[in-house]
């Protein structure tokens, strides 16, 4: 009885720690997307809708 207790608990820890990894990559892949938008809307806003120009 108590390995099975002790069996259940561990696949419960796994299934929580794996639900926690999965937040975290969630919210990183967010985080991501939101910076690589921001640095798109500021180079357009500082473009004017004119091309991208050649630092020399």
């Amino acid at each position: 009885m108590q390995i099975e207790k002790q069996n259940l608990y561990t696949k419960v820890i796994k299934l929580l720690n794996q639900a926690r990894q999965n937040v975290v990559q969630t919210i990183n892949n967010t985080m991501a997307t939101a910076y690589f938008e921001i640095g798109r809307m500021i180079v357009e806003e500082e473009q004017q809708g004119k091309r991208k120009s050649r630092i020399r």
